[in-house]
């Protein structure tokens, strides 16, 4: 079920201590690789439930937003719902399913498309725990703002630095050509792993560090053949959510790496 064995391993005593208010919903990218079904209760044509409705119907839909708690999804125009309700959340990426009980918490019915909005109850730890895994790498893209450019130490002669801080202690840093403006590398730290590339390396590296205070502690550390592997995969799933704060072309550089 979970989405990462080897990286955020979230334990369940910090989850249960973090607070629920201060669980923003995220926007998600529409090239999320995530597909999505929402299991709502059958309604009449004057949007009563129906008696026989307990198995409900499957909406496939689209994310719109995602937070600790709850979702939103975008879905066909002729899907019905009332706040208050019963549904299911179905959730599937690569080899990861999960299946999780929910309540809707508002619906909303336009032209050409009808948004829901939902509050989840996880059965068990291990279900929350891979949810998380969703969310932190939307968080991560979703939450990028730039630094001040005061605050950003220049570091390397002819490139021009930029960065954009967000969710987690997660920074983006993009190097420029000081005369043309063309990228010349990136570095993405998402938690305690990073991504980077440097104009004439053959291919993306990565690497893990630790975080103490908002700064890295010591020496950057080799990750196992394992480890890289879901660090490049946390990668892929953070980039379609990138905020528009990154500049535009930064963003399609980025999204052409992880197509």
């Amino acid at each position: 079920m979970s989405i990462f064995k080897r990286i955020l391993n979230f334990s369940q005593e910090a989850v249960a201590n973090s607070d629920k208010r201060k669980s923003p919903r995220h926007p998600v990218g529409q090239s999320f690789p995530v597909k999505c079904v929402i299991n709502l209760i059958g309604h009449d044509d004057d949007g009563n439930p129906l008696p026989d409705s307990v198995k409900g119907q499957d909406w496939t839909g689209r994310l719109v937003n995602m937070s600790g708690v709850g979702a939103s999804m975008q879905l066909h125009p002729a899907a019905t719902a009332r706040r208050g309700e019963p549904c299911t959340l179905r959730l599937s990426i690569g080899h990861s399913h999960m299946e999780i009980p929910g309540t809707v918490a508002q619906f909303r019915a336009y032209r050409d498309y009808a948004l829901c909005g939902f509050s989840l109850h996880f059965p068990n730890f291990e279900t929350q725990k891979a949810y998380l895994q969703l969310v932190e790498p939307v968080a991560f893209g979703a939450t990028l703002t730039p630094r001040a450019s005061q605050k950003v130490k220049q570091d390397t002669p002819g490139l021009h630095k930029e960065e954009y801080s967000g969710h987690s202690s997660s920074l983006l840093s993009v190097w420029r050509d000081e005369r043309t403006g063309a990228l010349r590398g990136f570095d993405f730290r998402m938690h305690s792993y990073g991504v980077r590339w440097i104009e004439g390396m053959a291919e993306l590296e990565t690497y893990g560090f630790t975080i103490e205070d908002d700064h890295i502690k010591g020496d950057l550390r080799d990750l196992t053949p394992a480890q890289q592997e879901e660090v490049r995969w946390l990668f892929c799933l953070a980039v379609p959510n990138l905020a528009k704060a990154v500049p535009a072309d930064a963003r399609k550089f980025l999204t052409q790496i992880v197509a």
